[in-house]
C-alpha cells in the first residue's frame, strides 16, 4: 500500500521567505499594521515598516497574528534549494 502524503503534515506550512513584507492583525504602537521578514529559523524576526523597531516571535505566535502577505520576498535559487532540502524542487 503506497504511503498516504495527508497523514504525515508538512513541518513547516507557511512559506516564508526573508524580503517578505506581511500585515499583523493588530497594529503596533507606531500604528503600523506592516512587517518585513528579516530573520528566518525558529523564531522570526520581524522589522516594523513604519518606524523600524525589531522584534522576534514564534512560528505559532506569528502563524496566529499573520494576516496577509503584503509583498514576497525573492524565492529561493532552485541549487540553494536543492542543498538545504536535497531533492528536486518541483517534485514538492
Amino acid at each position: 500500500m503506497p504511503p498516504d502524503d495527508r497523514l504525515t503534515p508538512p513541518a513547516d506550512p507557511m512559506d516564508l521567505r526573508m524580503g517578505d513584507v506581511v500585515r499583523l492583525r493588530k497594529p503596533h504602537p507606531c500604528g503600523g499594521f506592516d512587517w518585513e521578514l528579516v530573520r528566518l529559523g525558529a523564531e522570526i524576526g520581524l522589522r516594523c515598516v513604519t518606524c523600524g523597531r525589531r522584534v522576534i516571535l514564534d512560528r505559532p505566535t506569528l502563524r496566529k497574528r499573520l494576516k496577509a502577505f503584503v509583498s514576497r520576498g525573492a524565492p529561493l535559487d532552485p541549487a540553494v534549494e536543492r542543498a538545504l532540502y536535497g531533492g528536486d524542487p518541483a517534485e514538492r
